[in-house]
């Protein structure tokens, strides 16, 4: 009877460990692609924005509304 000739099984391992690196660096460069797509928006500093936005219009409304008229107008 002919012996069947096997394949080591650490050759096995090495090419499984081979195909899961190749996959993680694909996998890590596609989550890389997706953090420089997506930027990263805090709740507190977009309210703060717009507090922000708010106090200066009042402000300036404020300051208008306190000139007085130039010409005839």
């Amino acid at each position: 009877m002919p012996k069947k000739s096997k394949e080591c099984p650490i050759e096995i391992l090495k090419g499984k460990l081979d195909n899961m690196d190749t996959e993680l660096k694909s996998i890590k460069e596609n989550i890389d692609n997706i953090y420089e797509t997506f930027e990263e928006e805090c709740p507190d500093v977009i309210e703060s924005e717009k507090a922000l936005q708010r106090a200066l219009d009042m402000y300036f409304v404020e300051e208008l509304l306190k000139q007085k008229p130039i010409g005839d107008a």
